[in-house]
């Protein structure tokens, strides 16, 4: 194994991690006023650098390739190590107990937002939740466009990039793809903010919620509720987390025209600039709703509110139809973005509404989003594959291809993602009996495993923070466990010990 390529991700994603103290920081001396707090921030700050330092410096003069088992064993080792650092500020401060504080931070850190944080907890520490939840899933999409790929194929990610995105384990092109994924990011959570922001929320209640949702981490702290225009900005902002941010990078890309230069007047060149922006807007906007995991994501999302809508109005829950709507179209797009945020009245929820919410975890965004579960691109594949079964079965003779995007998917793909598939079906059974062991009932071990799997964090109706609070210490230990395998997408936990007994027998140490 090449410790050098370990230590060098390691210590890059530590010094990284440093840097996100700053936020709580500056809230703690400049809004706070609170210096001891600020004291509970800067040590692990200072401690994350300099382990980062260090690391960095025992992976220097690393080979430039990445190979594949290193990767994935340094996949499963980023997210409890960035844990570590990240509980230390709920320590200091004795607001929960050692493993809820890693419970906790881990959930944080895989975007399933389980918070375990008394109600008296102070602000900061909802502001660093907030920033936890958004560096885990910027640390999820870089790993998801450098490190996966050359993993397992990703099962199937560069069928819904369409064309134009090339993976490679070198680790210059890697770099490239985290900044391109960096960008938007960054410019979607800006967006968000300042849309919380015109909403009428605090400026602090903006970032914090913008981060929550942004990054698909949600969590019980919600402070845009009542707040009828922060619900839609929330909406909205979720279904950007919904999407495939290098799709989106690529249409910005190319969204700005080629300035003209050539011997015209001004006035000439402004004119071919408005109208070359406006068709490529036009195109832009046709690629766009033409993307196949865009029209199943609308059409599930309309399906889904329709049938929430009419169920929750005809039971009267709601005093009218605009409210029921809104209400609807807020749990859906909260759940099948896999953040979990809870407006408070789904105790009310039909068992029907339970199981669509439920579904739609499952489901998830796009792939190349934030958003746990399935992922949309999969399940198209999966609803293709059985759409060609049955039509073979009809007709033995002919010969079949699936095609996504107009691009026509390899079997090899086909294969990984039914074995995927397969895997997350396992996965949940498997996690569901671990955690029934625990003395949870049948629907609280599913409901649990499923959260945690698909990084949701709590399911009406199934789980919530207090149950994760009131199991044992391995039940706890086993939550975390999942949460990472669900975050990292299960085969990199498959590839470590195979990777190893292969090099083990071939003396390839």
């Amino acid at each position: 194994m090449d410790k050098k390529i370990i230590f060098h991700l390691l210590g890059n994603a530590l010094s990284a991690f440093s840097i996100t103290f700053f936020l709580p920081i500056v809230y703690s001396i400049f809004f706070a006023k609170d210096f001891l707090t600020t004291i509970y921030f800067l040590v692990p700050a200072i401690s994350a650098g300099a382990v980062g330092i260090l690391f960095a410096y025992l992976g220097r003069n690393h080979r430039r390739r990445l190979p594949v088992v290193d990767s994935a064993f340094a996949m499963l080792l980023m997210y409890p190590l960035l844990a570590i650092f990240g509980m230390m500020p709920f320590l200091y401060l004795k607001l929960l107990l050692p493993i809820d504080a890693l419970l906790d931070t881990v959930s944080n850190l895989t975007s399933a937002g389980v918070s375990l944080l008394p109600g008296t907890a102070p602000y900061v520490f909802r502001l660093w939740q907030s920033v936890l939840m958004w560096f885990g899933s910027l640390i999820f999409l870089v790993l998801l466009v450098t490190i996966m790929p050359e993993v397992g194929g990703c099962f199937g990610i560069s069928l819904s990039l369409q064309s134009g995105q090339n993976f490679s384990p070198l680790f210059g092109q890697m770099l490239e793809m985290s900044k391109k994924i960096l960008k938007v990011y960054s410019f979607l959570t800006l967006l968000s903010v300042i849309l919380f922001k015109m909403a009428g929320l605090g400026s602090w209640d903006s970032i914090l919620t913008a981060m929550r949702c942004i990054s698909t981490g949600g969590g019980d702290f919600f402070p845009a509720r009542e707040n009828f225009y922060a619900e839609y900005v929330a909406i909205f902002t979720m279904l950007m987390a919904c999407g495939n941010f290098l799709f989106v990078y690529r249409l910005i890309h190319k969204l700005p025209p080629p300035i003209s230069h050539a011997r015209e007047n001004v006035f000439r060149r402004a004119v071919y600039f408005v109208k070359r922006l406006k068709q490529n807007i036009f195109d832009t906007v046709k690629e766009f709703f033409g993307n196949s995991e865009v029209k199943a994501v609308v059409l599930i999302i309309f399906f889904g509110v329709s049938l929430i809508f009419l169920s929750a109005f005809h039971r009267g829950l709601f005093e009218d139809g605009n409210e029921a709507f809104h209400h609807a179209l807020f749990h859906l797009v909260s759940f099948m973005s896999t953040t979990g945020i809870n407006l408070g009245n789904l105790e009310q929820a039909h068992d029907f509404e339970i199981f669509l919410i439920f579904l739609m975890a499952i489901f998830g965004g796009c792939m190349g989003s934030a958003t746990g579960g399935l992922k949309m691109m999969r399940v198209i594949v999966l609803a293709k594959v059985l759409s060609s079964e049955v039509t073979k079965t009809m007709h033995p003779n002919m010969v079949s291809t699936i095609r996504v995007n107009k691009i026509t998917v390899p079997k090899k793909i086909v294969g990984r993602i039914l074995a995927f598939f397969f895997l997350c079906v396992i996965s949940l059974f498997i996690c569901a009996t671990a955690l029934s062991c625990t003395g949870l009932n049948f629907s609280n071990a599913v409901g649990m495993s499923a959260a945690c799997l698909t990084n949701t964090g709590i399911l009406p109706g199934l789980c919530n923070p207090s149950d994760f609070l009131k199991l044992p210490y391995a039940g706890k230990i086993l939550c975390m466990i999942i949460l990472i395998v669900g975050r990292i997408e299960i085969f990199a936990l498959l590839i470590v010990p195979a990777g190893l007994k292969f090099r083990r027998k071939n003396r390839k140490w």
